[in-house]
């Protein structure tokens, strides 16, 4: 007695007509699971499965509004740069996971091989990481369409020069890792001592 205080006599309604929506067999002639599985698949499939098993009553729930179309026909002209995406974030996470490996091998070992492959990881995540501020704080919509493309070659060529140099520095140089050490190791040494001053 409560509850029909409480509550509208249209709620009971609403609620009797969901029951009997949900006792209809929407799904009576049920397609087959090949046709979901179709990369290719749509709305249009899934509405052509519906419509089969609907009476004309129920076929007022099935009308899409055609954003809904058009963004999955967005959505699959756009997945190769997602996938591309996909690859080129795996491959960032894959250069920052080898970094703390082969810096420590190619300062341990400092041979050719070692000091190249540091230098080339190092550049790449260098290059990816300045790309990525660049994209995001250099917008168009934001500092013009002549800024980010100045910004993105001048990378291109910082990170060409870097490696370039690195690359020099190993063929005839002493090599990076060694170049390393040399540089820590400055102010480490002790200044020579002159005997002939403290005799005197």
């Amino acid at each position: 007695m409560i509850l029909k205080s409480v509550a509208s006599p249209s709620i009971f309604h609403k609620v009797r007509q969901l029951e009997s929506f949900s006792k209809t067999t929407l799904f009576a002639n049920s397609c087959k699971l090949l046709q979901f599985t179709r990369k290719s698949s749509n709305f249009a499939i899934f509405k052509q499965c519906l419509n089969s098993s609907l009476n004309k009553n129920e076929r007022q729930l099935l009308k899409l509004p055609n954003t809904i179309i058009l963004n999955t026909e967005i959505t699959r002209k756009t997945s190769t740069t997602v996938s591309d995406h996909v690859r080129m974030w795996i491959l960032e996470k894959i250069a920052s996971a080898a970094l703390p490996i082969i810096i420590p091998v190619a300062l341990t070992m400092e041979n050719v091989i070692c000091d190249g492959i540091m230098s080339l990881i190092i550049v790449i995540h260098m290059h990816w990481g300045l790309e990525a501020i660049i994209t995001d704080y250099a917008r168009p919509r934001v500092v013009g369409p002549l800024l980010p493309r100045l910004l993105h070659l001048s990378l291109i060529f910082l990170s060409a020069i870097t490696l370039c140099g690195l690359f020099l520095l190993i063929n005839n140089g002493p090599g990076v890792s060694k170049a390393i050490k040399e540089a820590w190791a400055i102010g480490k040494e002790s200044p020579p001592n002159d005997d002939s001053n403290s005799n005197e």
